[in-house]
C-alpha cells in the first residue's frame, strides 16, 4: 500500500454509507465491548503484577543470605518487569481496538488498509516486548547465581540479541507486506559470506568472545596465565580482545581467541590457596628451640586472620641446615593474586622478626674449614756426610 492510496481512501471515504452499514446500536454495543476488554485487561494486569511482586517479596525475604552472608538479591528486577508489563498492556490495547475496527461494516478495500496498519503497528509493539521480556528473562537467570545483567559480562550480548530481534520483527514486517524476503534473504546471505572471508581473524576473535560468555573459563578480576607465560588480572573482556593487568601493573591486550585455545590456568577462582616454604635453621640452634618450632610457626601463623595453619615439621638434614617444612593456607582476598602475594610477603617478614627476637638463626650455605696442629712444623730428613760428599763428587 502506498502513501497515494491511502490518501485515496480517506479522500471517497463515505460516511453515509458507513452509518448505514453499522447502526448507532451496533456501533455502541461493539465500543461497550471494547471497554469493558480493556477495564478486564488494566485489571488482570495489575493482579497479576502484585501477586508477582508479594510473591517475589516474600522469597527475597525469606530467602536469608548469600553464601558471603551478604543479603540476597531480589530475584527480578522491578524496573525491567515494569517494561515488560508495560508491553504487554499495549499489545493487548492493540489487539482490543483491532478487534473492535473489524467488527465494522466497511468496504473490502479499507479493511485491508486497517489489516496493513495495525500489522505493522502489532509487530512493532511485539518487538518492543521482546526487547524488554528477553533481558528480564536473563536477569532473572543471573540473579539465581548471584549476579544481574548490569554486573554481568552477558550484557555485552545484548546488542546482538537486539539486532536479531529487529531483524526478525522486520522480516516478517515485510512478508506480510508481500515484498519478497527470500530475494532480499538471499542477498544478506551473499553479502555476509563475503564479509566474512574479509574479516576471519575479527570473526575468529568475536565468536571466542561469545564462547568466554557462555563457557565462562574466568571473569574479570580472575588472575589468569596462558599458555606463553602471560599473565594478570582479567580486567577487561571485550568482542575483539581481553585485557590483563600483571604484576608489574603492565596492561597486556590479547586478542579473544588466544584466550580460548591452549591450556589456560585461572588462579581467581580458588577460595583457598596453600603455600609450601622451606625454613632452614643452624645446627647449632638448641635442640629445646627445635623442639618448640612447630608451635612457634603456628603462632606467627595465627596472628594473621586471612591465614590458617595446616602443619610445620622438621623436613630433613640439609647440608648446611636443619630444614623444616611450614604449610599454612590463605584465604580469597579481595584483590586476587597480588593480596596473596602481599600476605605471604607479611609472614615471611613476621618469621624473620620472630626469629630474631627468640636468638633464633637462620641458616645459609657456608663452608667451615678445621685446622689443626697449625704450630708445629714438620723436621727435614737428616743428610749423611757420606752422602754430602757423594754430591759434592759429582758436582765436580
Amino acid at each position: 500500500m502506498t502513501i497515494e492510496t491511502l490518501k485515496a481512501y480517506l479522500e471517497y471515504f463515505d460516511l453515509k454509507q458507513f452509518f448505514e452499514n453499522n447502526s448507532p446500536i451496533r456501533l455502541l454495543l461493539i465500543l461497550g465491548i471494547m471497554c469493558a476488554m480493556f477495564i478486564a485487561a488494566h485489571f488482570l494486569c495489575r493482579f497479576f503484577e502484585k501477586r508477582l511482586e508479594r510473591y517475589i517479596g516474600e522469597k527475597t525475604q525469606t530467602g536469608g543470605k548469600t553464601a558471603g552472608g551478604s543479603p540476597a538479591l531480589p530475584a527480578i528486577d522491578f524496573v525491567m518487569f515494569e517494561r515488560v508489563m508495560k508491553d504487554t498492556r499495549r499489545i493487548l490495547n492493540l489487539l482490543i481496538v483491532y478487534w473492535g475496527l473489524s467488527r465494522l461494516e466497511i468496504n473490502a478495500a479499507y479493511a485491508e488498509a486497517i489489516r496493513v496498519i495495525f500489522t505493522a503497528v502489532c509487530i512493532w509493539a511485539t518487538i518492543e516486548f521482546f526487547l524488554a521480556f528477553v533481558p528480564f528473562n536473563i536477569d532473572i537467570y543471573l540473579r539465581r547465581r548471584e549476579k544481574t545483567l548490569q554486573t554481568s559480562q552477558s550484557r555485552s550480548l545484548m546488542p546482538i540479541i537486539k539486532g536479531v530481534i529487529w531483524a526478525v520483527g522486520l522480516t516478517f514486517l515485510l512478508d506480510n507486506l508481500g515484498f519478497h524476503v527470500s530475494t532480499i534473504i538471499a542477498g544478506l546471505g551473499i553479502v555476509g559470506v563475503a564479509v566474512g572471508l574479509a574479516g576471519q581473524a575479527i570473526l575468529a576473535d568475536f565468536f571466542s568472545y561469545i564462547v568466554i560468555l557462555l563457557d565462562k573459563p574466568f571473569k574479570i578480576g580472575d588472575y589468569v596465565e596462558l599458555t606463553d607465560g602471560r599473565a594478570g588480572d582479567v580486567e577487561y573482556m571485550g568482542p575483539k580482545t581481553t585485557h590483563l593487568r600483571n604484576l608489574n601493573d603492565d596492561l597486556i591486550i590479547c586478542a579473544n581467541s588466544e584466550m580460548t585455545k591452549g591450556v589456560l590456568v585461572n588462579q581467581g577462582s580458588i577460595h583457598e590457596r596453600i603455600v609450601i616454604t622451606q625454613i632452614g635453621v643452624e645446627y647449632s640452634t638448641p635442640i629445646e628451640k627445635l623442639k618448640n618450632m612447630s608451635d612457634l610457626l603456628r603462632e606467627i601463623i595465627g596472628a594473621f586472620p586471612q591465614c590458617s595453619f595446616d602443619r610445620a615439621c622438621m623436613l630433613n638434614f640439609g647440608a648446611s641446615a636443619l630444614q623444616f617444612q611450614l604449610i599454612y593456607l590463605v584465604s580469597e582476598q579481595r584483590g586476587g593474586i597480588k593480596a596473596f602475594m602481599n600476605t605471604r610477603s607479611q609472614v615471611n617478614i613476621a618469621i624473620l622478626e620472630r626469629f630474631n627476637k627468640e636468638g633464633i638463626s637462620m641458616a645459609y650455605n657456608t663452608e667451615h674449614v678445621l685446622l689443626t696442629n697449625l704450630n708445629s712444623q714438620p723436621s727435614p730428613p737428616p743428610v749423611s756426610t757420606d752422602s754430602k760428599g757423594i754430591a759434592e763428587k759429582k758436582e765436580a
